[in-house]
């Protein structure tokens, strides 16, 4: 989070959070702050809604990139015509932070010089289109630990088996976990948290160099 996210989620009227959201963060709200917890089931827009028409400043608390994979352009699109303002405050991207702190630059001079960003899981449940990937450079892949077996076989058929692969649980988190393998052995990898990301490419190997944290 930015010094200005937290700034806004200090003085927050209302602050809307899910289940993926970091339960630390809710400490800095002020106390006489409306806390609501969503869930999957419940209307995200009328409840956005009913709140910013009651309240001067409402923060939607959410981890990840909300205009990545996210529903934050949806949830702002349908807001504004609502005749609601909305402000985007950006994190710090998963995208770059998550392989960083894990020991892996996504680019690196001489190993390096593209990186290519898909939702393993596309909308409908199913699987991104994997013949549309570049055949070098590196990958990362969103929101694929539940269907890595079915992706793995078809990453095989459009990248090399030896390339190195790392699947990062709760990257940046205390209990972040890392499994380095080859993209042949990939569908015996059983992933267990969320979230979690995938990163294929030689860049994988700097993390011999780069990650000495035990």
């Amino acid at each position: 989070m930015t010094l200005k996210g937290l700034k806004y989620l200090q003085v927050a009227d209302a602050i809307v959070y899910d289940k993926l959201t970091p339960k630390e963060l809710l400490i800095y709200a002020k106390p006489s702050s409306e806390v609501k917890y969503i869930s999957d089931d419940e209307n995200e827009i009328d409840i956005l809604r009913e709140y910013a028409l009651k309240v001067n400043l409402v923060v939607r608390l959410k981890n990840g990139d909300p205009y990545v994979f996210g529903r934050g352009g949806k949830i702002c699109y349908e807001l504004f015509k609502y005749g609601i303002e909305c402000e985007v405050v950006p994190g710090v991207s998963s995208i770059n932070s998550v392989p960083a702190y894990a020991g892996i630059p996504l680019t690196f001079q001489g190993i390096s010089d593209m990186i290519t960003i898909v939702s393993g899981v596309t909308e409908g449940g199913r699987l991104f289109d994997f013949q549309r990937i570049p055949k070098s450079g590196t990958l990362v892949l969103l929101m694929a630990g539940k269907r890595i077996g079915e992706i793995s076989k078809c990453l095989i058929n459009r990248r090399s088996p030896s390339e190195d692969v790392a699947i990062i649980e709760r990257g940046t988190y205390y209990d972040q976990k890392v499994i380095v393998t080859k993209l042949k052995d990939l569908y015996n990898i059983n992933v267990y948290s969320s979230p979690s990301m995938i990163v294929l490419g030689d860049v994988v190997k700097l993390r011999n160099f780069l990650w000495k944290l035990s």
